[in-house]
């Protein structure tokens, strides 16, 4: 009788840890992040589009499709990709309007590239 309590006890118990588990009430910590709004190639020492347009709390990625490092860094301090190898990203949530000019660290040439976010 007490190894069939025990049992009966280990039974429901297991039952309370499944069924919390499957709650669906649970927040959730790190939700799958949206695709982002513009997508930004960096090759031929140049980004492509030089300009993208994007909507606040939209995302631009980078990707490095050079065989040099490069870097997407804001020239007033939004965001800075820390250098890219070959085939890295980087993506950033713009949560300001504004417009954001960035450029190359590494390469002084290739400047003067725009994300605007608009409301």
């Amino acid at each position: 009788m007490k190894k069939q309590l025990i049992y009966l006890s280990l039974i429901v118990f297991a039952g309370i840890l499944v069924m919390y588990g499957c709650s669906s009430n649970k927040a959730k910590v790190n939700p799958t992040p949206s695709s982002p709004a513009a997508t930004v190639s960096i090759q031929n020492f140049a980004f492509d589009p030089a300009t993208v347009t994007i909507k606040v709390g939209s995302s631009v990625t980078w990707t490095n499709m050079d065989t040099a490092p490069h870097t997407a860094t804001d020239l007033g301090n939004a965001f800075d990709s820390g250098s890219l190898a070959t085939g890295k990203t980087f993506n950033f949530t713009f949560n300001a309007a504004g417009t954001y000019t960035y450029h190359c660290l590494i390469h002084s040439m290739m400047k003067n590239a725009t994300v605007i976010v608009t409301n």
